[in-house]
């Protein structure tokens, strides 16, 4: 059964195309990547309540990046960009070694 979108999600969705924004930046200022921000605001997978206590900060923050200045904004895409290497490594030992 697929999982339906919450309310937080879609009013992110929401407020980021009444904005402008690309799903991209929204997910970075969320800190994960724009493939799960894609599935959340689809209901293709859960919002966990991080994510979502996420999600309510950024809209009553004035759907501005949670990210202050240039260093931690770079720290938080690594640490994006890092959890997306470890989980394809993960898959590719899964594949090669198996379960």
């Amino acid at each position: 059964m697929i999982p339906s979108t919450p309310d937080s999600a879609i009013s992110v969705e929401v407020a980021r195309r009444r904005l402008g924004r690309s799903q991209a930046e929204i997910a970075t200022a969320l800190g994960i990547t724009q493939g799960h921000y894609s599935k959340v605001v689809k209901g293709r997978v859960p919002l966990s309540p991080a994510l979502e206590g996420r999600m309510k900060e950024w809209l009553e923050e004035g759907m501005q990046p949670l990210i202050v200045d240039s260093s931690a904004h770079r720290m938080r895409e690594l640490a994006v960009s890092i959890r997306m290497q470890c989980t394809e490594l993960m898959h590719i030992a899964e594949r090669v070694l198996g379960p």
